[in-house]
């Protein structure tokens, strides 16, 4: 019988596991299993496989409780910095049914949807975010190394400067200044910025803002809804009592405002509310659930096809993610080098403007 390799293997805090490397996990235990492979085999088979020495770590662990008599769930349950709530929940109705197949299966289908909706979005504002990045590089460059240089020839000259190059020239004495500050602030706000993210009202608040900005907002949104649909999906096709369904998909959406929403629409439909007229209570204005999401999920419930109903909107909110990225993006674009150009100008402007004074005194 196969051991747990007990090799020592270096695990830093950069490490993470990623949604595509469950993902991969998942698949391959899927396609081992179908072929009679046995779960432990798979798992150790998979050990070989993965360069994410946390996934490794965490692996092995498995393996131990596993062969120490767990089930897999229960073994899951115990790595809860790994598998989630509802990653856990689907396996466990599986397993008790015997086709531990198919929860495998459903999530590495699942999770290479969400991993390849995030790569869209992250695909699609890298080029606005590289240019604000070469934006302020070039901001800082010139405030710190050329107004510095060029400051001694025209107070040299005695001339009272117009005021558009005074104010580059009072802007670059603050950057060359405080430049140390500036970054010591900017390093502080970034800790900061992680150390309350851990605080569930800072992370409320934050969740609340991006479904308040604009442009912004309608991507977010259709995200969130795609993920909730594909969730749904999952767990009501895994046989998961409905009340847990729809606790576990507002915890799966990692949004504190769908997190509370979705409790409340579990606490009305055990009350013995529809879904959708739960959500029509809570959402009157369709601000967080579109009037197309209520209406179809209105329609899988009255023909008991709710499971391939929330199928189908995850598929269609995931195109509309694509229709909104594109707009952003649409807007972003000509946002960045608008201001890029504002600046250049203000450079420009200021430069050219004491050139001309200068030289007005000179002749």
């Amino acid at each position: 019988m196969k051991t747990v390799d007990e090799k020592k293997v270096e695990v830093y805090f950069w490490h993470k596991i990623t949604t595509k490397d469950k993902a991969l996990l998942y698949e391959h235990l899927a396609n081992l299993i179908d072929w009679w492979v046995t779960v432990i085999d798979s798992l150790y088979s998979f050990l070989e496989k993965t360069n994410n020495p946390k996934l490794y770590r965490e692996i092995q662990n498995l393996l131990l409780f596993i062969e120490s008599g767990d089930s897999f769930s229960i073994s899951m349950k115990k790595l809860p910095y790994t598998f989630d709530k509802k990653e856990v929940a689907i396996v466990e109705a599986w397993e008790s049914s015997g086709t531990l197949q198919r929860s495998f299966s459903s999530l590495a289908r699942q999770l290479q949807q969400q991993e390849d909706l995030k790569a869209k979005v992250k695909w699609a504002l890298t080029y606005p975010i590289i240019i604000l990045v070469f934006l302020i590089f070039a901001l800082f460059v010139i405030m710190i190394y050329v107004i510095p240089k060029l400051r001694p020839l025209f107070e040299t000259t005695g001339v009272s400067l117009p005021f558009s190059t005074r104010t580059l020239i009072y802007t670059s004495e603050f950057f060359s200044n405080n430049i140390v500050a500036i970054i010591i602030v900017i390093f502080i706000w970034y800790f900061a910025l992680k150390i309350y993210q851990k605080s569930y009202s800072w992370k409320r608040a934050l969740d609340e803002l991006y479904l308040n900005i604009p442009l912004v907002w309608d991507v977010y949104r259709n995200y969130i809804i795609s993920q909730i649909s594909s969730n749904l999906w999952l767990l009501i096709g895994a046989w998961i009592p409905i009340i847990k369904t729809l606790t576990l998909t507002g915890e799966s959406s990692n949004n504190a405002i769908y997190i509370e929403a979705m409790e409340m629409v579990a606490a009305s439909v055990a009350s013995g509310n529809k879904i959708t007229q739960s959500i029509e209570n809570i959402d009157p204005k369709h601000k967080y659930f579109t009037n197309d999401f209520i209406q179809m999920i209105s329609a899988g419930e009255k023909t008991s096809t709710i499971n391939k109903v929330c199928d189908k909107i995850s598929t269609q909110y995931t195109r509309e993610v694509d229709n909104s990225i594109w707009i952003l993006v649409k807007w972003i674009e000509p946002l960045a080098v608008a201001i890029a150009w504002i600046f250049v100008l203000w450079f420009a402007f200021s430069i050219f403007a004491a050139v001309i004074k200068i030289t007005e005194l000179v002749g």
